[in-house]
């Protein structure tokens, strides 16, 4: 109980430190993400696997330092019983743990098959070096390549992770973005590659399920939560509150009224121009949504306003109110202009919509757009005219299902007489040509009395929120006569007019209300509380949340029976002290100190029962250190949509077990006994040993022993066990179609 509840604290402490995140370019995207700083199979061979392995690692060295640096038995077998534990039971538990008919696959196969080849290689090269190699003798070389091929096998599942050893070569997925850390703009970014590879039509929930297939990184519980929750189950409560749940996020009346969809009405551009001989000006008003919803009826008010020119003079002033059907987008608005043969400047007035309103408002929010007001320029027609530019700047938004073609404005004022031209090319700024927009170069002409003409630009989507980009359009060598207003951007040698690239509400709305879909409240696991008082209370009270009847006397009973253990441990540090290393260290010392006690209870139970130390390990303490593992992973096999979390880890626990366990205090022995050198015939050594081969192999003493008489048979048990196992695995991966679970009635027969 002891050693599961300090181990569950030191998995705590592991779960702070590996859940570390950082932003990172992202080339799939082109934006930066949010991700974990470690590697997920990196965690889990290294410090997920210490905190799951450390009982039985710690109990290797402590018993060669309590044996004055000679090998014991109790260290070695608890590893070998615990592999065979691991792979053997609670494989058989996970597979049995599916319903009928359900099946569970590994995901990350080539992952698991580099864990799955060590698992067995591991056991196989103890027996080479216990028993072939230098017989019942372990040298410092063999320590070392023993403690060495823990890193190798770390590189070689991080790269089978990254997926270069996949069929066909490297094929390196792209980096996973943590969705409920995203920004809005990491948001918009991914919606737009989603709405260009599916279409722009599909509804925002199946936008959501794609996002999360396609870019999403799987947030699931981790290693430590799943052995913390088994403990909890075991044990009864420690230092969290309760299991970890996933909370939808609840809006407010104010985030509801935001989020419904907005139809909004406005003139197709802010700025017209006519000649004063047009006799009649049209302007289109437009009715867009952000919904997929079909429109209602609707309606907008118009009216002119005087600016320069003037109502019977220049035009006619009109006031009215457009009336739109059911899914009708444009209505024309036509105003009457008025000739007169005198030579004077261009005139301007302005035509305002204002009341939008449609006919379910408790559905939509009906408002105006940003041309809620269209400009009018009257022409006169009895001069050359110069050019520029309708504006000096140009705010466009790009179009999030794909590429989006925008039309700058080019007007002549002050006369339209006579056929005149001009060359147009567009400049880099933040935004660059062949990723923002496209490059436009050309010439533009106008005709006699044409007073306006057109440039098409493409600007391509890059799934901006709140990011913009720039570049600049030139019209410049006027031919015709034509010259370029003076007081604009460029003066009288050319025109410049700078377009500034952004993101339009409607995709501002759409990415706030997809992060609110993301977005979930954590009621997190509490490995460790903030403060040491808040621990001491944890220790001593219990929190039975919905435990009714026999499952609350139970709960009561174990946590009276664990208080002590409780109590001990709330002395380590809080998990959030230096980053979580704090309490790594101290609750590795404490289980350095609970496993001493549990080599000193195995030898005396031995002692007792007349049970040797390697049947001891193999069995009652292996079960003992095992016994969590189990109930984590059969509830990752129930809950977790692949085999990952509850197989797949098993194979490179049980590597890390040989080469941590075993390669770390058989590298410290084999160092002490080498520098010891060459031993007195009267030396504890030579009695130790006496009537073994190695002594007369070893004449002068100074060898590191390790007898592979009983290990070697049962490793080599172990490893015709495990080889089964993986290809039955394997067969059932071929031919059920997944590793856990399958027809029923199959899934229990394993």
């Amino acid at each position: 109980m002891g050693v599961g509840i300090v181990s569950d604290i030191f998995m705590g402490s592991i779960e702070k430190i590996t859940s570390k995140k950082k932003r990172v370019f992202s080339s799939n995207l082109q934006t930066f993400i949010t991700v974990k700083v470690w590697n997920a199979t990196v965690s889990n061979l290294t410090l997920m696997a210490l905190g799951s392995s450390a009982p039985e690692i710690l109990l290797s060295v402590i018993e060669l330092l309590k044996n004055e640096m000679y090998s014991g038995d109790l260290g070695p077998s608890t590893i070998v019983g615990s592999a065979a534990f691991n792979l053997l039971v609670i494989t058989a538990v996970c597979v049995s743990a599916i319903p009928g008919g359900e099946f569970r696959r590994i995901k990350d196969i080539q992952v698991f098959a580099v864990t799955a080849t060590f698992s067995v290689l591991a056991y196989v090269w103890l027996i080479v070096i216990c028993m072939l190699w230098t017989p019942d003798v372990i040298t410092i070389e063999e320590a070392l390549i023993t403690f060495f091929l823990f890193p190798v096998l770390v590189l070689l599942a991080f790269l089978a992770d990254k997926g270069y050893f996949a069929r066909g070569g490297k094929s390196k997925e792209a980096e996973k973005v943590l969705l409920d850390a995203a920004t809005e703009q990491e948001i918009a970014t991914m919606r737009m590659r989603i709405l260009k590879k599916h279409g722009t039509g599909i509804p925002d929930d199946k936008v959501v399920a794609l996002i999360r297939e396609e870019f999403g990184a799987v947030e699931e519980p981790s290693r430590a939560a799943r052995r913390i929750a088994a403990t909890e189950k075991i044990f009864g409560g420690g230092r969290r509150k309760s299991d970890t749940k996933v909370v939808p996020v609840q809006l407010s009346p104010d985030e509801k009224e935001a989020a419904k969809p907005n139809v909004v009405f406005a003139f197709e551009h802010l700025e017209y121009s006519c000649l004063e001989s047009c006799d009649m000006l049209e302007l289109l008003v437009t009715r867009e949504s952000d919904s997929i919803e079909p429109l209602g009826k609707g309606s907008v008010s118009y009216r002119t306003k005087e600016v320069t020119a003037k109502d019977g003079k220049d035009f006619i002033k009109k006031q009215g109110t457009l009336e739109f059907d059911e899914d009708e987008t444009e209505k024309m608005i036509y105003i009457q202009i008025l000739d007169d043969d005198e030579h004077e400047p261009d005139t301007y007035f302005d035509v305002e919509l204002y009341q939008p309103c449609s006919v379910d408002e408790s559905k939509v929010t009906t408002k105006l757009g940003k041309n809620k007001t269209a400009h009018v320029r009257i022409v006169d027609d009895d001069a050359v005219g110069v050019l520029a530019f309708s504006s000096q700047e140009e705010k466009v938004s790009e179009n999030f299902g794909g590429e989006k073609v925008i039309s700058i404005m080019v007007h002549r004022h002050a006369g339209a007489k006579g056929a005149v031209a001009c060359s147009y090319r567009t400049e880099d700024g933040t935004a660059i040509a062949g990723i923002d927009y496209e490059e436009a170069t050309g010439t533009l002409e106008f005709a006699d009395q044409e007073t306006e003409a057109e440039i098409h630009i493409t600007i391509k989507p890059r799934g901006r929120f709140d990011t913009t980009s720039i570049f600049r359009l030139y019209i410049e060598e006027a031919t015709g006569g034509v010259g370029f207003a003076a007081h604009t951007d460029g003066g009288e040698e050319c025109c410049i007019c700078t377009i500034v690239v952004g993101s339009d509400e409607a995709t501002k709305r759409r990415a706030d209300k997809l992060k609110q879909a993301f977005k979930v409240n954590w009621e997190v696991q509490m490995m460790a509380r903030d403060n040491w008082k808040d621990q001491f209370t944890d220790a001593v009270l219990i929190d039975p949340g919905e435990a009714k009847g026999c499952e609350l006397v139970t709960a009561y009973v174990f946590h009276l029976i664990t208080m002590p253990w409780k109590v001990i441990f709330a002395l380590i540090p809080p998990v959030d002290y230096c980053g979580g290393w704090l309490c790594f260290c101290s609750s590795l010392a404490m289980i350095g100190v609970v496993t001493a006690v549990i080599g000193d209870l195995a030898e005396l139970c031995g002692c007792v029962v007349d049970m040797p130390d390697e049947i001891t390990a193999i069995s009652l303490v292996a079960l003992g250190t095992s016994l969590p593992d189990t109930f984590a992973s059969k509830t990752a096999a129930e809950q977790d949509p692949t085999a990952d979390a509850s197989i797949g880890n098993v194979t490179g626990s049980n590597s890390v077990n040989v080469f941590l366990g075993l390669g770390l205090p058989w590298t410290l022995g084999a160092i002490y006994w080498a520098a010891l050198g060459e031993l007195s015939p009267d030396h504890q050594w030579f009695t130790k040993y006496r009537g073994q081969s190695v002594v007369d192999n070893y004449p002068l003493g100074g060898a590191f022993v390790v007898l592979g008489g009983n290990l070697g048979f049962s490793v080599a048990v172990f490893c015709c066990c495990a080889s089964a196992c993986i290809l039955v695995i394997l067969l059932r991966r071929w031919f059920v179609g997944g590793e856990l679970g399958g027809p029923k009635g199959l899934h229990l027969s394993y």
